[in-house]
């Protein structure tokens, strides 16, 4: 199908500078190479909102609202990177969705300063975004590999306790903390992505897993699907649903920091996707990309969302199929928005039994750290100034997620900075590339700026064009 594809443009030199992006194909064929898209990305889209939702304890009935307005969010964010408007949107085959890397701050700042604060950090966050996107360039020189892959093997090992969580329980007083039957069950989820991965390669694994983890779960009397049906068909919720926006600034730091190391990727997914349509993309472009995501995730401020990004997973399904087009994926943008309004959707994934949410999470976040890892692997670790930076940022970012009152004794101030294990990790990786590796550019241990930036797999050799 793909040298179909390029043949066929090859016979058009005319239609070259506008690239493959541009090309239009049948309204059916449209359709379902975007219905392709939705399915690829969904798992990944929905299991953020419930994440967070099950880690902060809300009810199944604000979990359901949180997957509905996060649909709707993903869905107008993908058309604006497809479609583009003004200054905003790359224009090709780009979608959009909730940012695994966000539920860190999400549920730190929500257990300690509750969900108005959590959305008036994401307000102040997502206007920096956009604000601060054509200077991200010259920010970027502080994230290299060795720094880039330290943040994100840390990011998912913090978050491998909020999936094990879920699966156990949060009180080990309680008396159904740990039982065994949602341990099986959520071994029982991950023994179905081994064999979906390994049987059902591509669309038909993304969803399946949960959807069968779910009945099973169900059928064991994990789970309760008795709410669904008892609110509107639909609708959408509405702003400032958990109350009044509030600021507090080392919470307002602490999504700036993740919004860093997400720019880092989304960058690196837009040199991907220009290197696989064939259109060059540079800091322009990388500038509209990361307007889509600061403007989504400021409006999450409002409307109760999460911190958005440009996801990657799609790209692979662009080289699969060979349709380049960034209208599929458009019309992918309308299918969101419709599930989105459509409550029953959300009120669905809402009843999911937690242990199969939980296993799905820990393979996800487990999948942040293999990519930190990959990134590392770039890196010389012959040279003594990379070992360092990664032991101390490492070690020093997992304190709080082995004790959590490790800085209970601080001042306030210090320890509101320091209770969030990946802005401290963050902030020594990148004091102590600055302290090793001030003034070297592009030095090949790997202290240089990482590929663009930094995702490897389907973004890694791409982006060296940049």
């Amino acid at each position: 199908m793909v040298r179909d594809n390029s043949r066929r443009s090859e016979k058009k030199p005319s239609a070259a500078p506008a690239s493959a992006a541009d090309e239009r194909h049948s309204v059916l064929r449209t359709v379902l190479f975007g219905l392709q898209h939705v399915l690829v990305m969904y798992a990944g889209v929905v299991i953020v909102p419930i994440v967070v939702g099950s880690a902060l304890g809300l009810s199944d009935a604000d979990i359901a609202k949180l997957v509905s307005i996060d649909l709707v969010l993903a869905g107008v964010g993908t058309l604006l990177q497809s479609l583009g408007l003004w200054k905003f949107g790359i224009r090709m085959p780009l979608v959009v969705g909730a940012a695994s890397n966000g539920i860190i701050p999400m549920v730190l700042v929500g257990e300690n300063h509750g969900m108005p604060t959590v959305y008036g950090s994401l307000l102040v966050g997502g206007i920096a975004w956009i604000l601060m996107a054509p200077l991200f360039g010259m920010l970027l020189k502080l994230f290299p590999a060795v720094v880039t892959g330290t943040v994100i093997a840390l990011i998912g090992l913090t978050l491998i306790p909020v999936g094990l969580r879920m699966i156990v329980g949060d009180d080990p007083g309680d008396p159904g903390y740990g039982r065994l039957s949602h341990i099986a069950l959520a071994a029982f989820t991950i023994a179905l992505i081994v064999v979906f991965r390994r049987l059902l390669k591509g669309v038909a694994g993304q969803l399946s897993i949960l959807v069968v983890g779910a009945i099973v779960g169900w059928s064991a009397g994990i789970g309760d699907l008795s709410h669904i049906g008892e609110g509107p068909v639909i609708g959408l919720m509405g702003p400032m649903h958990f109350g009044a926006l509030q600021f507090h600034p080392p919470s307002i730091l602490l999504f700036l920091v993740i919004i860093l190391v997400i720019t880092v990727e989304a960058s690196g997914q837009g040199v991907a996707v220009g290197q696989v349509v064939g259109k060059r993309v540079g800091p322009p472009e990388i500038a509209r990309l990361l307007r889509v995501d600061g403007l989504m995730t400021a409006v999450s401020g409002v409307f109760s969302g999460f911190v958005y990004t440009t996801f990657g997973q799609n790209i692979g399904l662009i080289a699969l199929t060979g349709v380049k087009s960034r209208f599929p994926v458009a019309v992918g943008g309308v299918i969101l928005l419709a599930l989105g309004v459509f409550h029953p959707v959300g009120e669905v994934f809402a009843s999911f039994p937690k242990p199969v949410i939980g296993a799905a999470a820990v393979v996800t976040f487990g999948a942040l750290v293999v990519t930190g890892v990959q990134l590392l692997s770039t890196v010389d670790f012959d040279r003594p100034s990379n070992l360092m930076i990664v032991m101390i940022s490492l070690s020093a970012g997992l304190v709080t997620a082995y004790i959590p009152d490790f800085y209970l004794r601080m001042p306030h101030v210090v320890g509101m900075f320091l209770e969030s294990g990946v802005a401290t990790g963050t902030a020594l990786a990148v004091l102590l590339n600055l302290v090793f590796h001030a003034g070297r550019r592009g030095a090949p241990d790997g202290s240089g700026p990482p590929d663009g930036g930094g995702r490897r797999g389907h973004a890694g050799e791409e982006a060296r064009a940049d």
